[in-house]
C-alpha cells in the first residue's frame, strides 16, 4: 500500500508542480531565491532547534540550495518546504512515524507568513513540546498541501483552516488523542480536497462525519484510525445517499469501538476502494462473503477484532477475491479447517494475492496444499494456531515467497528438504513446533534469507557448515531448545554471513568456546545459554562491540578476567555457572549484569557503587559474605538481587532513588528495617525473610504503597501487627509475616487489601479473635465468570493486568508456603495463581467465622495449632478451590460437616486432636483420604476408616432427606406401578398361551395329546421304580433273617 500511498502523493505534487510551471530542486536549481523570501527561512530557523544537524545547509545566499527548499525554477520562489523526510510506510500502508530531531523553541515564527508563493507546508515529524498551531497558517491561502502529522501539537485545531479552501491534502495525524477538532464541520469548506488524515485526534459533533465527508466530491483518501468512533458514527442513513464515497480509494477506520456484524450498508457506495483498514475494532461474528463487491480492493486489513468464521471458508473467499494483494486476519477467534477446499482451485493460478497473515487464531487440521496456486504470495504468516501435521512439500514451489512464520502451532514430522528452493526467502521461522529429525542441508541454498529461527523443536543431529554454506545474507539466527543437537565446525571456519543477533540454546558446541564467533564484528545479542561450554572465559571476547552476552547454564570456571571491565556492553548474564573467587575491583558499566548461582565469595568491595554502574544487578546464591556496603545506594538501582549468600550485619539506611525490586532474603543480616526504604515511591517487591532482623516495622514502609510483594518471614521482628495496612496498598497480593515474635490482634485494615492472595502469618504470637471480614477479601474469591484455569481463582490474572506498568519478573520471585503438609517453593506461573491463608501456631480463640466459607478461590486453609473452638463452619463446602485444610490442635468440637464432601479438590485434611465427634462423612473426593491419623486424637469420632462402629450403623440412614412426605408418596406410586407391571404380564403370559389352544384346534389337539404321553410316561416310569424298590426291600429283609438264627448260636 505504500506504493499506492506514494502515487497520491506525487500525483498532488506534480499538479502543484505543474501549476507552477518548471519547478527544480535544490540540487539543479539554477536560481537564486528572492532576498525577502530568503529572511523568513532564517527567522524560522532561529525558532528550531536543530540538534542533529539537519538544517546546516541553511546557509549562504542563495536558499534554493537549502535542504528542504524547493523553489520554483523560472522566478525562484519558495513553493515547497519540506524540513524532514516523511514516515515511512510498509508495503500495506502501515505508518512508521520517525523520531523527532527537530524541536520548535517556543512558538512557530510568523515569518511563514511572507513566503507568499509557498503552496507545500510539510513540519511533519516536529517537535512543538505540545504547542498549539498557529493559527496564521490559516491566512496561508495559497496552500494546496498541509502536513502537521506527528508534530506533538495540543490543544484544539483552528476551525480557521477552513479558509484554505485550495487545499488537496490535509494530514493532521496525531498521537494521544492531544489534538482535538472541537467541530467537524469546517472540513466541509475544503471542497478541493483529496487526502484527509485526522487519525488519533478527538474530534467533536462527529455524528455529522459523514454529512462533512458527503461535501468532499474529490476526496479519495480517508484516514480516521483511533478516533474512538462507535457504530452511531456511520449512520446508514446517510451512507446510502452518499455519492461522494463512491471515489474513495484509501480507507482507514482502525483502532476504534465498532463492533457487532459489518454491515453491507456501510461500504456498499465505495465501489472505488483500493485498500480497507478495519483492524483493532470489535467486529464479530463471521468475516461476509460480500466483500467480493469491491472488485478493486486490492489491500483488507481485518485483525485484532473478534470474527469466528470465514463466511464460505477462506478458500472461496480468497477465489472470489481475483485482485487482493494482501489480507491480514491476525489476532481474531476463527476456528475452522483451511486445509479443504470447495470447488475447483485451478482457477486461482490468476490470484493476485502477495500476503496472506492469519496468525494468532484458532485454526486446526493440516497445513493446506492449495496454498501452492497463490504464486504470487510473498508473505505467508500463520504463527499461533493449532495447525497439525507434516509442513506440506508443495510450499517449496512458492518461489515468490519472502517470509515464511510457521512458528507457534502443533507442526510434526521433519522440515522439507524442499524449502531450499523459496530462492526468495528472507525470513523463515518454524519455532515452537514438534519439528523432529535433522535439520535439511537444503537450507544452505537459501541466498536471500536473513532470519532463520528453528527453536523449541525436537529437531536432533550435527548442525555444520554446510547448513550455513550460501546464507551470506543472514542476520538472526535462533537454534535451541533442543538437546538432541549439536554444532560442529571447523576451529578455521570463517561464516559468510556476519550476524546481528546469535541465539543458540541448549544446543551442544562445548567444550570450547566456537572460533567463529569472534569473527561475528557486527553481531550485538550474542546468547550461547546451556551449551556445554567449559574453562575460562576467551579473551577475544573483548575484542566484539555486542550489547548483550548471555552464557548462563555452562561449566564456565575461575575467576571473572580483569579485561571484562573493557567490554562495552549493557547486558551480561554469566548465571548458572561455576565462577569462584571474589568480584573483582573493576569499572562496569552496563545495565544488567547478572553473575548469581556461581562460586563468588568474599565480600563486596566497599566502593561497589562507583564502579558497578549497572540498574539490575543479581549476585544471589553465591558465596559472599561480609556487610553490605552504604555505596549500594549510590548506584541508581532498579533491581537488586542478594538472596542465598553469607551477608551479615545491618541494612544500610541510605537508599534512594528508583529501586523497585530487593531482595536480601536467606542471609545472617541483623539490625531494623532501614527507614529510608519508605523513601522508594516505586519499590515492587521487598523480600527480607530468612534473616535475624528484629524491631517493629517502620512507619516508613508506609509510603511503598506501590508494593506487590512484602515478604518478611522467618526473622524476630515484634510489636504489633500495623494499622496502616490499609486500601492504599491496592496492588499486594502476598504479604508473608510468618516465624516472627508478633503480638496483638490481626487489625481489621487487613481486610481492605484488594489484591491480596497469600496471607501468612503463622507462628507468631498473635491472639484474640479471627476477623470476620478476611471473608470479604476479594482476591480469594473466586469470580462467577468463566475462568480459563479452571479451580484457580480469577484474581491472580487481574493482578497480572494491574502489574503491567511495573514489569514484574515473575520468573524471579520466589515465595515458600507450607501447604498439604510441606514446604513448597511457588514461582513463575504457579506464583500468580496460588491462593493461600495460613494463620496456624498462634493463640487465637473464638470460632472459625463462617464468613471465610465465603472464600471460594482458597487453595489451601491452615488454623492448626490455636485455641479456637466451636465446630467447622457449615458452609465449608463453598470453598470448591480448596486443595489443603489444617485445623488440627484446636479445640473444635461438633460434628464434621456432611458438606465437606463437595471439596472435590482436597488432596491435604489434618482435623486431628480436637473435640470432633459422630460419623466421618462419605464420599467424592474426602473418601480416597483414608490415612486414620487425619482423624487421630477425637475419641468421639466413629466410621469404617477408625474401624469403630457408629450407633445405629446396621441401619444406616441418608445424610439428608429435604422433603420426607415427598418421597414417602414416591416410594406408594413406586410400588404400585410395580404390582400393575407383574399382573399385565402374568395376565398377558396367560392369556398368550392359553387364547391360543382357545382358537387353534389342531393346536389344541396336539398340545393335550403331547399331555397325555407325557402323563402316560410319566405314570410308567413311576410305577416301575416303585416296583424295583419294593423288591429291593423285600430281598434285604430275607437276607437279614438268614443271618440272624447264625448270629445268636456264636453266642
Amino acid at each position: 500500500m505504500a506504493r499506492y500511498c506514494s502515487h497520491v502523493l506525487t500525483l498532488v505534487t506534480l499538479l502543484l508542480i505543474l501549476d507552477n510551471s518548471c519547478v527544480c530542486f535544490c540540487s539543479n536549481s539554477t536560481s537564486i531565491c528572492k532576498e525577502q523570501e530568503r529572511e523568513p527561512l532564517l527567522q524560522l530557523r532561529q525558532s528550531l532547534l536543530d540538534p542533529f544537524g539537519l538544517l546546516s545547509s541553511w546557509k549562504g545566499k542563495d536558499c534554493c540550495r537549502w535542504e528542504g527548499v524547493i523553489c520554483d525554477g523560472v522566478y525562484g520562489h519558495v513553493v515547497k518546504l519540506q524540513l524532514l523526510f516523511q514516515p515511512r510506510r510498509d508495503e500495506t500502508g502501515i505508518l512508521f512515524p520517525m523520531e523527532p530531531k527537530l524541536f520548535l523553541a517556543g512558538e512557530l515564527n510568523s515569518s511563514l507568513l511572507h513566503l507568499r508563493y509557498l503552496n507545500h507546508l510539510d513540519l511533519s515529524g516536529i517537535n512543538s513540546n505540545h504547542g498549539r498551531i498557529p493559527e496564521f497558517i490559516s491566512s496561508m491561502k495559497q496552500l494546496r498541501y498541509l502536513n502537521l502529522s506527528f508534530a506533538n501539537f495540543d490543544g484544539t485545531v483552528p476551525r480557521q483552516l477552513g479558509n484554505l479552501t485550495k487545499l488537496e491534502v490535509l494530514d493532521l495525524h496525531g498521537e494521544d488523542e492531544n489534538l482535538v477538532v472541537d467541530d467537524i464541520l469546517w472540513i466541509s469548506y475544503l471542497r478541493s480536497l483529496k487526502y484527509l488524515d485526522m487519525s488519533g485526534l478527538k474530534i467533536g459533533n462527529a455524528r455529522c462525519l459523514i454529512q462533512v465527508i458527503n461535501t468532499l466530491p474529490s476526496l479519495s483518501h480517508l484516514s480516521l484510525s483511533d478516533c474512538k468512533f462507535q457504530n452511531f458514527h456511520l449512520s446508514p442513513i446517510h451512507l446510502t445517499n452518499s455519492t461522494s464515497l463512491a471515489h474513495l480509494r484509501y480507507l482507514d477506520l482502525s483502532m476504534n469501538l465498532f463492533e457487532g456484524p459489518i454491515r453491507s450498508t456501510i461500504f456498499q457506495n465505495m465501489t472505488s476502494l483500493h485498500y480497507l483498514d478495519l483492524s483493532g475494532n470489535f467486529f464479530n461474528s463471521s468475516i461476509p462473503i460480500w466483500f467480493d463487491q469491491f472488485t478493486s480492493l486490492v489491500h483488507l486489513n481485518l485483525q485484532e477484532n473478534v470474527f469466528d468464521s470465514i463466511e464460505g471458508g477462506l478458500f472461496s473467499f480468497l477465489k472470489n477475491m481475483r485482485y487482493l494483494k494482501s489480507l491480514h486476519l491476525c489476532f481474531n477467534q476463527i476456528r475452522e479447517e483451511i486445509s479443504t477446499t470447495q470447488g475447483n482451485s485451478s482457477g486461482l493460478i490468476v490470484n493476485s494475492l502477495e500476503s496472506l497473515e492469519i496468525c494468532g487464531n484458532d485454526l486446526k487440521g493440516a497445513l493446506p496444499n492449495w496454498v501452492v496456486h497463490f504464486t504470487n504470495l510473498k508473505h505467508l504468516v500463520l504463527f499461533g494456531n493449532f495447525f497439525s501435521g507434516p509442513i506440506p512439500s508443495v510450499i517449496g514451489s512458492l518461489s515468490n515467497l519472502e517470509t515464511l512464520d510457521l512458528s507457534s502451532n502443533g507442526l510434526n514430522g521433519t522440515i522439507p528438504l524442499s524449502i531450499g528452493q523459496l530462492s526468495s526467502l528472507r525470513s523463515l521461522d518454524l519455532s515452537a513446533n514438534q519439528l523432529a529429525g535433522h535439520i535439511p542441508v537444503s537450507l544452505g541454498k537459501l541466498r536471500a534469507l536473513q532470519q532463520l529461527s528453528l527453536y523449541n523443536n525436537h529437531l536432533e543431529g550435527v548442525i555444520t557448515e554446510i547448513h550455513f554454506s550460501n546464507l551470506s545474507r543472514l542476520k538472526m539466527l535462533y537454534i535451541g531448545d533442543s538437546y538432541n543437537l549439536s554444532f560442529k565446525a571447523k576451529p578455521s571456519w570463517v561464516p559468510p554471513f556476519q550476524l546481528v543477533i546469535i541465539w543458540i540454546d541448549s544446543c551442544k558446541f562445548g567444550p570450547k568456546f566456537p572460533q567463529w564467533i569472534q569473527t561475528q564484528v557486527e553481531a550485538t545479542y550474542i546468547t550461547l545459554a546451556n551449551a556445554s561450554l567449559s574453562g575460562p572465559l576467551p579473551k577475544w571476547l573483548a575484542n566484539l562491540t555486542f550489547s548483550k552476552l548471555d552464557l548462563s547454564y555452562n561449566q564456565i570456571a575461575e575467576p571473572l578476567p580483569e579485561w571484562l571491565a573493557n567490554l562495552t556492553f549493557s547486558e551480561l548474564d554469566l548465571s548458572y555457572n561455576q565462577i569462584n573467587g571474589p568480584l573483582p575491583n573493576m569499572f562496569t558499566n552496563c545495565s544488567y549484569l547478572d553473575l548469581s548461582h556461581n562460586l563468588i565469595y568474599g565480600s563486596l568491595p566497599t566502593d561497589i557503587g562507583i564502579m558497578y554502574q549497572v540498574h539490575t544487578l543479581y549476585l544471589n546464591d553465591n558465596l559472599i559474605n561480609g556487610t553490605l556496603p552504604a555505596s549500594l545506594c549510590d548506584m541508581g538501582l532498579f533491581d537488586l538481587n542478594l538472596a542465598n549468600n553469607n551477608l551479615s550485619g545491618s541494612i544500610p539506611d541510605c537508599w534512594k532513588g528508583s529501586l523497585s525490586f530487593l531482595t536480601l532474603s536467606f542471609n545472617k543480616l541483623s539490625g531494623v528495617i532501614p527507614s529510608s526504604l519508605g523513601s522508594l515511591p516505586t519499590l515492587t517487591t521487598l523480600h527480607l525473610n530468612g534473616n535475624n532482623l528484629n524491631g517493629e516495622l517502620p512507619q516508613a514502609l508506609d509510603y511503598c504503597t506501590s508494593l506487590a510483594i512484602l515478604d518478611l518471614g522467618e526473622n524476630k521482628f515484634s510489636g504489633s501487627i500495623p494499622n496502616w495496612f490499609d486500601e492504599s496498598f491496592q496492588y499486594l497480593s502476598i504479604l508473608r509475616l510468618r516465624e516472627n515474635r508478633f503480638v496483638g490482634s490481626i487489625p481489621p485494615q487487613l481486610c481492605s487489601l484488594s489484591s491480596l492472595t497469600i496471607l501468612d502469618m503463622a507462628v507468631n504470637n498473635l491472639t484474640g479473635m479471627i476477623p470476620c471480614c478476611l471473608g470479604n477479601m476479594s482476591s480469594m474469591i473466586k469470580s462467577n465468570q468463566g475462568n480459563p484455569f479452571g479451580s484457580v481463582a480469577v484474581a491472580p490474572i487481574q493482578r497480572i493486568v494491574s502489574f503491567r506498568d511495573y514489569d514484574l519478573d515473575w520468573d524471579r520471585e520466589h515465595v515458600v508456603e507450607i501447604m498439604k503438609g510441606r514446604y513448597n517453593e511457588y514461582t513463575k506461573i504457579d506464583l500468580q495463581l496460588v491462593v493461600n491463608l495460613d494463620l496456624s501456631s498462634n493463640d487465637f480463640i473464638g470460632s472459625i467465622p463462617e464468613e471465610l466459607s465465603f472464600l471460594s478461590g482458597l487453595h489451601g486453609l491452615n488454623l492448626s495449632h490455636n485455641r479456637l473452638s466451636g465446630g467447622i463452619p457449615i458452609g465449608i463446602g463453598n470453598m470448591t478451590s480448596l486443595e489443603s485444610l489444617d485445623l488440627s490442635n484446636n479445640k473444635l468440637s461438633g460434628t464434621i460437616p456432611p458438606s465437606i464432601s463437595a471439596l472435590t479438590y482436597l488432596a491435604h485434611l489434618n482435623l486431628s486432636w480436637n473435640d470432633f465427634k459422630g460419623k466421618i462423612p462419605k464420599g467424592n473426593q474426602i473418601q480416597t483420604l483414608d490415612d486414620p491419623s487425619i482423624y487421630s486424637g477425637n475419641p468421639l469420632l466413629c466410621g469404617d476408616l477408625l474401624r469403630k462402629k457408629c450407633p445405629g450403623a446396621e441401619a444406616p440412614q441418608p445424610l439428608k432427606i429435604p422433603h420426607p412426605e415427598g418421597t414417602h408418596k414416591e416410594g406408594k406410586i413406586e410400588k404400585t406401578l410395580f404390582y400393575v407391571v407383574v399382573m399385565l404380564g402374568y395376565a398377558t403370559g396367560f392369556w398368550g398361551f392359553f387364547g391360543v389352544l382357545q382358537f387353534k384346534k389342531d393346536w389344541r389337539r396336539a398340545y393335550f395329546s403331547l399331555a397325555d404321553q407325557a402323563a402316560d410316561k410319566a405314570y410308567v416310569v413311576i410305577v416301575v421304580k416303585i416296583a424295583k424298590l419294593n423288591r429291593l426291600r423285600q430281598s434285604r429283609s430275607e437276607q437279614s433273617r438268614a443271618l440272624s438264627p447264625a448270629f445268636s448260636s456264636s453266642f
